[in-house]
C-alpha cells in the first residue's frame, strides 16, 4: 500500500493526537513539530483504549487515556505499565502541506 495523505500540516495543533484510519487499521497521528510527524496503531496493548483520546509528553510520548500506559511515538515501545507490549508504528512524513501514512 502506498502512503495516503491523512491531513493538512495546517489544520493540525503540534502534540495533539488524532485518529484516522487506513486499510481498516485504527492509526493515531501526532504532528511533533512542523516538519515531523509519527504514526502508531491507535489500539492500547494494555486493554485496547484508543491512545488518539490520550496526550502526548514533551519526551514524544503517548499516554493511555484508560490506564496512564505510556509509549514511544519514534519505535513503539511499552514505556509505562500497566502496558508491556508495543504499539505498531507506521512510516510517516510530511510533504506538500500535508502528514503522509504508510499503513501497508
Amino acid at each position: 500500500m502506498a502512503s495516503e495523505a491523512v491531513a493538512d500540516t495546517d489544520q493540525l495543533e503540534e502534540g495533539e493526537p488524532f485518529r484516522v484510519e487506513l486499510a481498516g487499521t485504527p492509526i493515531c497521528v501526532v504532528l511533533l513539530s512542523p516538519t515531523e510527524a509519527c504514526a502508531v496503531q491507535d489500539t492500547c496493548t494494555h486493554q485496547g483504549q484508543s491512545l488518539a483520546e490520550g496526550h502526548v509528553t514533551e519526551d514524544d510520548e503517548i499516554v493511555c487515556p484508560a490506564h496512564a500506559s505510556t509509549f514511544d511515538l519514534h519505535t513503539g515501545e511499552a514505556r509505562g505499565i500497566p502496558a508491556v507490549d508495543p504499539v505498531a508504528t507506521f512510516p510517516c512524513e510530511i510533504h506538500d502541506g500535508a502528514v503522509w501514512v504508510d499503513a501497508g
